[in-house]
C-alpha cells in the first residue's frame, strides 16, 4: 500500500472536491467525490470478532490480493473509497482488541499501518469518524495500551465531545474535536486527526409531528442539528424537492424549543433543545402537483449551515415512535380523486406522494352490520358493482340502491371468517368500473372524517389505509380505550366493548398490564353505562411478595385482555386518548408515560423512575457527576450508604450488616441505594434513587460506604470515608483481573484497578476466598474472614419459622417439594435463556414439586418469565435467604449460591451442559470443581430429574464431599458474622 499508484500521486484537494454534505444513513463513509465506474473486488464480509484470529488473518490475506487489483486498475476516487470502506469494516475488530491478545493486534496493525502510514493516508482516514481515526492511528502506531484507554473512556462517557476553533483550513466548519480521552494518553495524537471532516457533521434529524390542520394544510415538525455544534449557531433550511422534475419549494421554518431532544442526542457537553422546527405545507399548491401522467413525489430536504462555511444536507429518516404513528394520518383530498399522503423509510426518508384514485367514495356509513357506500359527488366515477374482498374468502357483493349512487351490504355473513382469539379480519372495497376494470375504492374524505361517520370503537368499522383506500375491519368483539388518568394511587382506564347486533351481550373485559417480567391485575373493573362503556382501575403500587407495598417494577407494560383463556390481545387507543398520546403522569415514586404502538396504536404504559425529561439526559448526568467530583461538603460519620448489585435489591451481606446496625447503633442513619422504588428497603432505612441528586450527595458525604460490587467508574473515595467491600460470593469462576480478557472490557479492567485501592476492609466468607479475591483485585490489606452476614439467617434459630413464612408468602402448600434453580450468568450473554427445561422438569418431577427460578442480577432486566405456568419467577424476590430456607433442594451450575446453600445441609444438583467450555474457554475455575462438587453434575434436564428422584442415592454418594465442602468454604457461617463485622468497623 505504501507504494500504491494512487497514493504516490497524492490526494491533494480530495476533501475540497467532495461535497460538504454528510449522510446520516447507514453508510459511515463520506462520499469522496467521483462515482465508481465499477464494483471493485472485495472479500466476503469480514468475520465477526472472535478470540481465534485465524479467520481474520485469512480475510486480510484475501483483502491484500484484492487490494493489488484496486491499486492497479481503480481510479483514484474509487480506490480511496475502497480502502476507507475496508477500514470501516475492520472497526469491530479494532474495538474487540480489548478482548484479545497481541496476535490479533499484530494482524490488524500490519494492514492498518499500511493504509494509514501511506503517503497521504491521513486523507483516507478523513472518510471515517474522529474516534475511528484516532483508534486506527493508534493501532497503526502500535499503541495498544493507548487504544485501550480510548476504548475505556468511550465506554464510560459515550462518544460525544466538545469542539473548538482550529487554524486547519480544511476542517469542516473550521472546528476540531477535543475528546475527553486526550489528556489521558501519554503520547500525542496527530492534530490533523482531530480536525472535523464532513463525516463528523452529519445531519441528525427526527420527525416528531405529522398532522393535518384542515384544508390540505400539513404540519410537519421535528428537529435537526449537527453533532457537536450549538443549533442556535446554525442556519436551518427546509425544502420540498420534487423527484425527477427538479422543482424545489422552500418552506418557512419556525424554530422551536424541545427539551426531549437531549434525551435522544445523548451528548454530555451541550444541549440541542433549540434544534426543534416546524413547517406548514399547503399540499394543494405543491410544485408540479397538477402535472399529468403519474403520481408526483416530494422529499423533505434538511440543510444546516455553520458560520464557518460548512453545510450539510439530508432527508429525515427517523420518526419519533411515540409522537408519530407508524401509519401516517390521512388528510383531505387536494382535488377530485387525488390526495397527498406521507411515506417514510430509512433509505429515502420522509416524502409526500400523490395518490390518484380511479374511483373514490364520498359516502361511507356503518350502522350495526349494515354498510353503505355512496358516490354523490358529481365528479365521482360511479361503479357498475361493488364488492368486499379478502384473501381466501368468498366475495361479498353490495346491493345498489334505487338512487343508483349508493350501495348497501349486510356484513353479518363476514363473521364466519373472523379468526378466534379476538383477532382482526379486513376486507377491501373493490369496484367494477365502466371500463371493465376492477379497482380498489378510495375515500374522498380525510381519515378523521371517516372516523366521524364510522365509529372506530364498533365491532364492524370502516377504515382507510395509509394510501387512503377504503376497507372494512371486523372483530367478533372489539375492546378499545378512550380515556386514561391517574388519581395518585391508581391508573384509571375507560373504554368501550362492542359486538355485532345479534351477538350475545358483551361481558366485562379482563385486562392486565404485562411486561416480560411482571404482571399487574386490576383492582376493579365495572360498567359505566349500558352502552358498553367500562372502567378498569390498576394499582400503581404492588405488594408482590408480602414485604409491603412498593412501586411497580420498571418496564414496558402492554395493556392486554384475556381472549381464549390467555392474555394475548392488544388494546388500542381511540378518540381523545389517541389524540393526546403520549401522556405523562406525575407520581412520587414513578414516572408514567402512556404511548401507542404500531399501526393500531396499541396502548403501552412505560414505568420508570421519577425523573423529569431533563434529568434523564446524558447532559444532566454528566453535570451531576461533575458536581459530585467537586463537592466540598464535609463527610458525615453518622451516615451509612448501602448498595447491593447497583440498587437492584437491598440484600446480600449488606442487609445482614444493616439489620445488625439497626439493633446495635440505631443513631446511625442508614440509606440504601435503589434502582427504582419497587425495591423494598429494610425497616428503619431510607431509600435513595441511584444517580439522583440525593444519591450523589450521599456518595460524596456518607461516612461509611458498604457495597457488594463496584461503584460507578466516576466514584472516588474522599478523605474521611470508610469503604467496606463485602463482595458477593466465594468465587468458583475467575473474577477481577483473573477473568479471561475475552470476558471483560477495557472500562471494567480500569475500574477494578482503581476500586480495590479504595477498600478499607474486604470481607470474605473463608480463607480460600480471602486469598483468591485479594489477589484477583490487587487488594493489599488483610481480608476480614468473618463469614458472610448474608448467611446468618440460614444458621439462626429462627430458620424453621422463617422457612414456613417464606413458603406461605410464595403460596407453597405443605408437603410439596421446592426446587430452587439459581444459574449464574455467562460472559456471552447466554444466561438470559437458562439451561433448565422447565416444562420437561415439571412433567418429570410431577405435581409434588414446585419450581422456583432465580435469575442472575446481571440479566434480571432481560428475563422473559410471564405468560407461563411451569415455574415461579423469584428473581425480584427481596431476600434470597427466604428462598434458600423455603427450598428443599438447589439446582445451580457455577454460581456462588452453592457456597451459601451448603449452610442449610440440603441437597444440591449441578446442571452443567457447558462445563468444558465454561471451565476451559469462557471463564475458568479456581479449583477442581468436578472433584469437589457436593452433588451430582448432570448434562440434561432429563438426567437432572432422574438424579432428583433418586435423592437417597445422591445423598449417600455425596455425603463426604458435602461435609468437606462446608468445612472448607463455610466454616465461619455460624449466624454471628454480621456482629463480627459491626464490632470490627463500628466498635
Amino acid at each position: 500500500m505504501k507504494s500504491t499508484r494512487w497514493l504516490k500521486r497524492g490526494m491533494k484537494g480530495l476533501l475540497q472536491r467532495a461535497e460538504a454534505t454528510a449522510a446520516a444513513g447507514p453508510a459511515p463513509v463520506v462520499d469522496l467525490g467521483e462515482p465508481a465506474p465499477a464494483v471493485w473486488p472485495a472479500p466476503e464480509a469480514v468475520p465477526a470478532p472472535v478470540r481465534d484470529p485465524a479467520a481474520l488473518g485469512r480475510w486480510l490475506e484475501e483483502l491484500r490480493s484484492h487490494a493489488a487489483v484496486v491499486d492497479s486498475d481503480a481510479p483514484e476516487t474509487a480506490a480511496r473509497q475502497w480502502y476507507a470502506q475496508r477500514l470501516i469494516e475492520l472497526m469491530p475488530h479494532v474495538e474487540a482488541l480489548q478482548h484479545s491478545g497481541d496476535e490479533h493486534f499484530a494482524l490488524l496493525q500490519k494492514f492498518v499501518s499500511t493504509v494509514v502510514q501511506g503517503t497521504d493516508g491521513q486523507e483516507v482516514l478523513a472518510a471515517v469518524g474522529v474516534h475511528e481515526r484516532v483508534m486506527l492511528a493508534l493501532t497503526a502506531e502500535g499503541r495498544r495500551s493507548d487504544l485501550l484507554v480510548v476504548l475505556a473512556d468511550l465506554q464510560d462517557h459515550g462518544r460525544s465531545y466538545p469542539t473548538a476553533p482550529t487554524t486547519d483550513a480544511t476542517a469542516a466548519g473550521q472546528l476540531a474535536a477535543e475528546p475527553g480521552y486526550l489528556p489521558l494518553l501519554p503520547g500525542p495524537v496527530e492534530p490533523g486527526l482531530l480536525s472535523l471532516a464532513p463525516v463528523d457533521l452529519p445531519v441528525t434529524a427526527r420527525l416528531t409531528r405529522f398532522e393535518w390542520a384542515g384544508d390540505g394544510i400539513l404540519i410537519i415538525g421535528g428537529w435537526a442539528f449537527l453533532p457537536g455544534l450549538d443549533p442556535e449557531e446554525c442556519d436551518l433550511d427546509l425544502e420540498l424537492r420534487q423527484q425527477g422534475a427538479g422543482a424545489v419549494t422552500a418552506l418557512a421554518v419556525r424554530r422551536e424549543q424541545d427539551p426531549g431532544i437531549d434525551t435522544a442526542a445523548a451528548d454530555r457537553w451541550r444541549s440541542y433543545a433549540a434544534a426543534g422546527f416546524s413547517v406548514s405545507v399547503d399540499t394543494r399548491t405543491l410544485a408540479g402537483l397538477g402535472q399529468p401522467g403519474g403520481a408526483g413525489e416530494w422529499s423533505l430536504q434538511v440543510t444546516l449551515r455553520t458560520g464557518g462555511g460548512f453545510s450539510a444536507s439530508d432527508v429525515v429518516r427517523i420518526r419519533d415512535i411515540d409522537r408519530v404513528p407508524r401509519r401516517f394520518p390521512v388528510g383531505p383530498p387536494v382535488s377530485t380523486r387525488t390526495r397527498v399522503i406521507g411515506l417514510m423509510d430509512a433509505a429515502q426518508g420522509l416524502r409526500l406522494k400523490t395518490v390518484r384514485y380511479s374511483c373514490a367514495a364520498s359516502i361511507c356509513e356503518v350502522e350495526g352490520s349494515t354498510v353503505t357506500v355512496g358516490f354523490a359527488d358529481p365528479d365521482d366515477v360511479l361503479p357498475l358493482a361493488l364488492y368486499l374482498e379478502a384473501p381466501g374468502e368468498s366475495r361479498l357483493e353490495f346491493r345498489r340502491e334505487t338512487s343508483g349512487t349508493r350501495f348497501t351490504v349486510d356484513a353479518s355473513p363476514l363473521t364466519a371468517a373472523v379468526p378466534a382469539g379476538g383477532k382482526e379480519k379486513r376486507w377491501t372495497l373493490q369496484a367494477l368500473l365502466p371500463n371493465g376494470r376492477t379497482e380498489p375504492v378510495g375515500w374522498a374524505g380525510s381519515g378523521t372524517g371517516l372516523a366521524d361517520v364510522s365509529d372506530p370503537s364498533a365491532a364492524l368499522r370502516a377504515e382507510c389505509t395509509g394510501y387512503g383506500y377504503l376497507q372494512l375491519s371486523l372483530r367478533t368483539e372489539r375492546v378499545t380505550l378512550s380515556q386514561a388518568r391517574t388519581d395518585g394511587a391508581a391508573l384509571i382506564l375507560e373504554g368501550w366493548v362492542d359486538r355485532l347486533p345479534g351477538s350475545p351481550a358483551p361481558v366485562l373485559p379482563e385486562l392486565m398490564l404485562r411486561t416480560a417480567r411482571n404482571e399487574v391485575l386490576p383492582s376493579s373493573t365495572c360498567w359505566l353505562d349500558e352502552s358498553g362503556r367500562f372502567q378498569t382501575v390498576f394499582p400503581l403500587l404492588q405488594d408482590k411478595w408480602g414485604y409491603g407495598v412498593s412501586a411497580l417494577e420498571q418496564g414496558h407494560y402492554r395493556v392486554l385482555r384475556y381472549t381464549g383463556g390467555a392474555a394475548t390481545a392488544r388494546v388500542p387507543a381511540l378518540g381523545h386518548l389517541l389524540t393526546d398520546l403520549p401522556l405523562h403522569f406525575q407520581h412520587e415514586l414513578l414516572s408514567l408515560e402512556m404511548v401507542g404502538e404500531g399501526n393500531e396504536q396499541d396502548l403501552v404504559l412505560r414505568v420508570g423512575v421519577p425523573r423529569t425529561t431533563a434529568e434523564q439526559t446524558v447532559l444532566a448526568r454528566s453535570r451531576a457527576v461533575a458536581a459530585y467530583s467537586q463537592t466540598a461538603e464535609p463527610v458525615d460519620s453518622g451516615v451509612v450508604l448501602f448498595e447491593t448489585f447497583d440498587g437492584k435489591s437491598c440484600s446480600d451481606s449488606g442487609r445482614g450488616i444493616s439489620d445488625c446496625l439497626g439493633d446495635r447503633a440505631p443513631e446511625l442513619q442508614r440509606f440504601w441505594t435503589v434502582a427504582d422504588f419497587s425495591v423494598p428497603v429494610p425497616a428503619g432505612c431510607i431509600p435513595v434513587l441511584r444517580e439522583s441528586a440525593a444519591w450523589f450527595r450521599l456518595l460524596a458525604t456518607a461516612g461509611y460506604l458498604v457495597n457488594n460490587n463496584n461503584f460507578p467508574h466516576y466514584f472516588r473515595k474522599r478523605p474521611g470515608q470508610f469503604y467496606l467491600q463485602t463482595w458477593h460470593g466465594t468465587p468458583l469462576k475467575r473474577v477481577g483481573a483473573d477473568t479471561p480478557i475475552a470476558g471483560t472490557t477495557a472500562s471494567y479492567r480500569a475500574l477494578i484497578a482503581r476500586e480495590a485501592a479504595s477498600w478499607d476492609i474486604l470481607l470474605t466468607q473463608n480463607e480460600f476466598a480471602a486469598e483468591t479475591l485479594a489477589a484477583a483485585f490487587s487488594y493489599w490489606g488483610e481480608p476480614a474472614v468473618f463469614g458472610y452476614p448474608r448467611n446468618d439467617a440460614l444458621a439462626a434459630a429462627t430458620a424453621f419459622t422463617r422457612r414456613a413464612e417464606a413458603r406461605q408468602r410464595l403460596g407453597i402448600a405443605d408437603g410439596r417439594q421446592v426446587l430452587l434453580y439459581v444459574p449464574t450468568w455467562r460472559d456471552n450473554g447466554g444466561s438470559a435463556n437458562p439451561y433448565l427445561d422447565f416444562e420437561t422438569a415439571t412433567a418429570g418431577l410431577g405435581e409434588d414439586y414446585v419450581l422456583l427460578y432465580r435469575g442472575h442480577h446481571k440479566f434480571a432486566a432481560r428475563r422473559k418469565t410471564t405468560g407461563q405456568n411451569h415455574y415461579v419467577d423469584v428473581t425480584a424476590y427481596p431476600e434470597i435467604n427466604d428462598l434458600y430456607l423455603a427450598a428443599d433442594l438447589l439446582v445451580t451450575d457455577y454460581s456462588s449460591a452453592m457456597f451459601d446453600f451448603c449452610v442449610t445441609g440440603k441437597p444440591m444438583y449441578f446442571l452443567t451442559p457447558d462445563l468444558t467450555q465454561y471451565r476451559d474457554s469462557e471463564r475458568g475455575f479456581y479449583f477442581d470443581f468436578e472433584s469437589q462438587a457436593p452433588g451430582p453434575l448432570v448434562v440434561t434436564t432429563e438426567d437432572l430429574v432422574t438424579a432428583i428422584l433418586d435423592n437417597a442415592a445422591a445423598r449417600t454418594s455425596y455425603a463426604g464431599r458435602y461435609r468437606d465442602f462446608v468445612h472448607r468454604y463455610a466454616p465461619a457461617d455460624d449466624g454471628a458474622a454480621a456482629a463480627r463485622v459491626v464490632d470490627a468497623v463500628w466498635g
